[in-house]
Parts: C-alpha cells; sequence; structure tokens
C-alpha cells in the first residue's frame, strides 16, 4: 500500500538550539512521505547554516523573507505549498512522536474527505531538556463554529489538515488583521462546514523554554492574563477577523453558522445591554472551561471584543 504524502510547513527564527532535534522528529515519521518545506523568518543566529545542512543533503526545502511573524510566516508557507495529500504545522523547537501523522491521518480518513477536516492533538509540556512538567491544565479543542467565536482552542503546532481545507485557505485572502493563523484556519474550517478532529493522547513534546515566541513557561492563569492583555492591546481584532470570515466565507458558510455571526458581529460592538446579552448567550459557551467563557465575557463587556 503506498504511503500518504504529507508536506510539513514550519517556520523559523533564531531557532538553532533545538532545531536539529525536531527536523530529525519530523524525517523520522512512520509510514508517511514527508516533504518538509521551511520558511526563516528573519534569523540572525546559526539556524540558516542548520538549515542549509538538511538542504545539502536533500531532506527539506527553505526559502527566507522579511520578519513577518509566525502567522504572517506561516500564511506565506501556505500560499506557495506545494500539493500533497496532507500538510501540517510545525514549530521549530518541539519533538515530534513518530506515529503522529500517521494517527492524524488515520482518524482523517474516518471522515468524508470532500469536506474540509482539521485534526488537531494533544501534547505533552517539557522543559528545554524534554524533562515533563506537571501543570494542571485543561487540554480542550473547540469543535463548533459557535465555540470558536468565544475562543479557538487548536494548537498549531499538532494541526494536520486535507487539501480540501489547505485549498479553501490558499484560494482566498486572508484577513486584514489576524490573531494567529492556526486561530483563521480552525475558524474557516468549522464556518463552512468542515470538520475538526481533537485527539486527547499527546503527539508531541511542546518544549517551553525561555527564548519561545509564545513566552516560555506559563500557568494557565498566566496564559489566560496574557491572552487578555493581548485582547487589550488589539481592541476589536477579534471582531475585525469575524468581519473578514463573513466577507470572504459568508457565501460558503452553513445558513445557522452565518446568522449566528451576524448576530455576533450586531451585537458584539452594540450597546452594554446587547453585550451583555452576546456574552451571556447559552450557545456561545465551551463546555467545562469557565475561565475561557469568563474571558470571552469579559472581552466583550469591556469592549475589547
Amino acid at each position: 500500500m503506498s504511503k500518504n504524502n504529507v508536506t510539513v510547513l514550519m517556520s523559523t527564527f533564531n531557532g538553532d538550539r533545538y532545531l536539529r532535534e525536531q527536523i530529525d522528529s519530523i524525517l523520522e515519521q512512520e509510514d508517511v512521505n514527508v516533504n518538509l518545506i521551511v520558511r526563516d523568518d528573519g534569523s540572525t543566529d546559526n539556524t540558516i547554516s542548520v538549515l542549509n545542512d538538511y538542504s545539502n543533503r536533500d531532506l527539506l526545502k527553505w526559502y527566507s523573507g522579511e520578519n513577518l511573524g509566525p502567522a504572517n510566516s506561516f500564511f506565506n508557507l501556505l500560499k506557495s505549498s506545494p500539493e500533497s495529500d496532507y500538510y501540517a504545522f510545525s514549530d521549530q523547537d518541539d519533538v515530534w512522536k513518530k506515529e503522529k501523522l500517521k494517527k492524524a491521518i488515520s482518524e482523517i480518513k474516518k471522515l468524508n474527505n470532500e469536506l474540509p477536516i482539521l485534526y488537531t492533538a494533544n501534547y505533552t509540556l517539557v522543559d528545554r531538556n524534554l524533562k515533563k512538567i506537571n501543570l494542571n491544565i485543561n487540554h480542550v479543542t473547540t469543535t463548533t463554529f459557535a465555540n470558536s467565536i468565544v475562543y479557538s482552542c487548536c494548537t498549531g503546532c499538532t494541526m494536520v489538515f486535507n487539501k480540501k481545507l489547505r485549498n479553501l485557505i490558499r484560494k482566498y485572502k486572508k484577513p486584514q488583521k489576524v490573531y494567529m493563523h492556526d486561530d483563521w484556519i480552525h475558524k474557516v474550517c468549522l464556518a463552512v462546514g468542515g470538520k475538526v478532529i481533537f485527539d486527547k493522547s499527546p503527539v508531541l513534546f511542546y518544549r517551553q523554554h525561555g527564548d519561545n515566541v509564545d513566552g516560555g513557561i506559563h500557568s494557565f492563569h498566566d496564559k489566560l492574563y496574557k491572552v487578555m492583555t493581548d485582547r487589550k492591546n488589539n481592541d476589536g481584532l477579534m471582531s475585525s477577523q469575524f468581519k473578514d470570515l463573513l466577507n470572504i466565507y459568508g457565501e460558503m458558510m452553513t445558513n445557522e453558522n452565518k446568522e449566528l455571526l451576524v448576530k455576533a458581529l450586531r451585537e458584539g460592538k452594540g450597546n452594554f445591554m446587547q453585550r451583555m446579552l452576546l456574552a451571556f448567550n447559552k450557545k456561545l459557551r465551551i463546555k467545562s472551561n469557565v475561565k475561557l467563557n469568563n474571558e470571552f465575557r469579559i472581552s466583550l463587556l469591556l469592549n475589547y471584543w
């Protein structure tokens, strides 16, 4: 039986310290043909030297560009990606389990491949030496569009998706303002009636260290504070992104999702009472995650949404 082709898209930025370990874990994936493509986002350390070493051995392809930040760097990678059966995103400093891609494809194949399908999974938090970090974190992925209005719980480095979703993202323009690439792709998939799969089993070792773009080791409370600070500093970003979602993909959205989004956009920037009603709308709630629900409500009531 022939192996599936998976294009893995990685964005690097000053990541030479852990890069070889991550690349090796990708190249060692079981039962798939991996095509690793890397975009360097303006590194000034030895990252380029590492990439050249693997490239000279025909183990990956890479290119460089101006510093765009992680979200736009990944959008650039996806825009220029070649034809493949499946696609995956990769950070520069994690370590993947050998069965990561095989498991994802197996789950995707259980569904109708004519639909956009996005697989995402759990991960194991580790320190710089790959020692497990024991934090009480409630891993969850939102699998309905209503949930995604509250928060898109979808970790980019665990994502694997089919060609249908890749083509949908690649064909149309990206939003004018973007929170993160994984957040946008997750919302698009669900908005148009696609499927999101969440695998509770960890598929990679998610390395936390002081150099992480996402900010190193932090508790869930610290993450929540960070997200709230981001929302305040990016006042109106969520509503702007949802307006773009409606403008770009509105004709492809299901009637139910479109009606809910129009309502959210209208009331989310309405008067205090309208925002209050939206904040406590029973449809807009993530089960078993009080903190994310409260974050959504606070951002609405403070008019940061």
